[in-house]
């Protein structure tokens, strides 16, 4: 009995805190987008679409934009950019980015200290000139029960 009460004291603190996030967002517009810090070998390859990126009020990083790599070559490992304090997930996470990559998959993994790493599908390097963040997006939070 005691591990049924405290199982419905957890889904019930789930569901408060997922009420509380529904009514901020309720209330509250989305927040600005803002530019995301570029590190390494990588520019601004179209003013019109700069890398950006905000936190939404579901605990939800949003990405935005286009990230252009100078050297012409995506390498697995590269450091892309760097999270703001305040925007760094609560752990490691991976997301998949578009790009002009032939047959190959990239992605971004961030770290909880704020580090954007490129990852390359099997390690190694391929020929790329640029990612695009659209669509790109990622929790924040830890909480891995919905």
């Amino acid at each position: 009995m005691p591990d049924t009460i405290a199982a419905l004291a957890r889904r019930l603190a789930r569901l408060e805190r997922r009420v509380t996030a529904l009514e901020r967002a309720r209330r509250a517009p989305y927040p600005p987008w803002r530019d995301l810090p570029l590190t390494g070998d990588t520019a601004v390859p179209d003013p019109a679409q700069p890398p950006q990126m905000r936190a939404n009020l579901w605990d939800t990083l949003e990405f935005s934009g286009r990230i252009g790599l100078t050297g012409g070559r995506a390498a697995d490992g590269a450091a892309i950019a760097l999270l703001p304090e305040g925007y760094w997930p609560s752990v490691p996470r991976t997301i998949p980015v578009a790009s002009d990559a032939n047959r190959r998959e990239l992605h971004l993994d961030l770290d909880p200290k704020g580090g954007v790493t490129l990852r390359v599908q099997d390690g190694g390097s391929v020929k790329a000139t640029w990612l695009s963040l659209d669509s790109a997006s990622c929790r924040i939070d830890g909480d891995a029960e919905e």
